[in-house]
C-alpha cells in the first residue's frame, strides 16, 4: 500500500487528540506512553524525510492498538479477519499478529484512516517485502523512540536520519540475529522483509551458505 489521495466523499482522518484519548483509555499507561513517544518520533522522522507528518503521527499513536491482547485472542482475531497465516501451528508467532489485526480492525472505528497508515501499522513489527519508505519510518520510530536504549541504537538512529530503508534493513538484521541467538521463533515475513530490502540495495548483504 503506497501513498493515497483522499477522494471526494472519503471520510476525514481522525483527530489525533481523539485518537490519543482512545489509546490512553484502551492500553496500559506504559504502553500508551510508548505510543505517544512513537508518534512524536514518527512525526519527526517524517519531517526529516519529507513524508506526511500527520499521517506518521496517527500511525505511531495506533501501531500498538492490539498489542496487549492475549495470544489466544489475537490468533482468533487473525483467523476471523483473514490475516494470512503460515501453515502449521509451530510457524505462527502470535506476538507478530497484533499489527495485521489492528490494521483490519481500526477502519471499523475510524474509516478515515488512509491505506498508508493502515499498511504501516500492519508492517511495524515484522516488516514486509513490499515495505515503503513510510512503513520503514514507522517501523524505525517504534524501535528508536527516546525511551529505548540498547547496544547499537545510536548507530541506528544516525542511519535513520540518512536512509530509512538502509536503517530498516540493518534493524531487521540485528533483530533476527538476536532472536536466533536466543533460540526464539522468527516470523517468516521478517526474513522476507530483510531480504527484499537488501535486494533493493538497502544496506550491504547477500545470500550466505
Amino acid at each position: 500500500m503506497g501513498d493515497v489521495s483522499r477522494a471526494r466523499g472519503t471520510p476525514e482522518p481522525p483527530d489525533p487528540r481523539e485518537v490519543r484519548r482512545a489509546v490512553e483509555g484502551r492500553l496500559s499507561p506504559d504502553r500508551a506512553a510508548h505510543c505517544v513517544r512513537v508518534a512524536a518520533e514518527a512525526e519527526r522522522l517524517a519531517r526529516v524525510h519529507g513524508a506526511d507528518a500527520a499521517e506518521a503521527r496517527l500511525a505511531g499513536l495506533l501501531h500498538d492498538w492490539c498489542r496487549e491482547e492475549p495470544a489466544d485472542a489475537i490468533l482468533r482475531d487473525a483467523q476471523a479477519l483473514g490475516v494470512p497465516l503460515p501453515r502449521g501451528e509451530a510457524q505462527v508467532v502470535p506476538a507478530a499478529l497484533h499489527g495485521p489485526v489492528a490494521a483490519r480492525l481500526l477502519p471499523l472505528r475510524w474509516p478515515g484512516l488512509s491505506l498508508s497508515v493502515l499498511a504501516a501499522i500492519d508492517r511495524h513489527t515484522t516488516g514486509d517485502p513490499e515495505m515503503t519508505d513510510f512503513d520503514c519510518l514507522v517501523f524505525l520510530a517504534d524501535l528508536l523512540e527516546p525511551a529505548h536504549d540498547f547496544p547499537g541504537i545510536d548507530d541506528l538512529r544516525a542511519a535513520a536520519e540518512r536512509d530509512l530503508r538502509a536503517a530498516c534493513a540493518e534493524a531487521l538484521t540485528r533483530a533476527l540475529s538476536r532472536l536466533l541467538a536466543q533460540g526464539r521463533r522468527i516470523d517468516a515475513r521478517a526474513v522476507a522483509a530483510r531480504n527484499a530490502l537488501l535486494a533493493r540495495g538497502a544496506g550491504a548483504g547477500g545470500p550466505t551458505t
